[in-house]
């Protein structure tokens, strides 16, 4: 009730994502607060009814959430929905856990599921160099994290595009960890 805009990140894999977030935003609309919706729904679908009145953030326009926050403020609503290349794994950031470090490796995915909007929102699939990976990592582990987490759409998919498979990636990843950090991996796809 106290803020003075609203920022939605929102996933759509499924339909009863982007009703939940349709109605986040309404109620924050209805609430005469401003609304900054980011992430899938709005570029999955940029016609998805009820969310008019909110700026609009695709998924790889993330750096520039502040300047789409200050323009919402002022009145005036923003759709950066065009898609570039994959955002900078070093853009600034603060964890919720000061322990864990999330390091997303690729966004997208091969797979043309049909219950499924990700392909939609987010693409074919797009890889980040191990190098890049590598460098989060070592940056994480250097400010004395105990967990790196590996995530994205289809992690077993990682690097397919970019010539480099997840199993490569996963070796290199072994020979920097030191011992008493934890590696956890997310979803992947079963083809993968």
């Amino acid at each position: 009730d106290d803020a003075d805009l609203c920022l939605y990140n929102s996933c759509t894999v499924k339909n009863p994502s982007q009703e939940a977030v349709v109605n986040l935003v309404q109620s924050a609309a209805n609430k005469d607060k401003s609304v900054v919706l980011a992430g899938c729904v709005p570029q999955g679908d940029r016609s998805v009814a009820g969310v008019h009145q909110a700026s609009l953030l695709g998924v790889t326009q993330i750096d520039r959430v502040v300047e789409v926050v200050e323009e919402t403020l002022k009145g005036n609503r923003v759709v950066l929905l065009a898609k570039k290349a994959l955002p900078s794994l070093d853009l600034p950031k603060i964890r919720h856990n000061r322990l864990v470090e999330i390091v997303p490796v690729n966004t997208g995915c091969l797979g043309n599921c049909s219950y499924c909007k990700t392909k939609h929102a987010r693409g074919t699939l797009g890889s980040y160099t191990k190098a890049a990976i590598l460098k989060r990592i070592n940056d994480a582990i250097e400010d004395g994290v105990t967990q790196v987490w590996l995530t994205s759409e289809d992690l077993g998919a990682y690097g397919l595009d970019i010539g480099t498979n997840i199993a490569e990636l996963l070796d290199e990843i072994v020979e920097i960890l030191p011992k008493h950090v934890m590696l956890r991996l997310g979803m992947t796809n079963p083809p993968y």
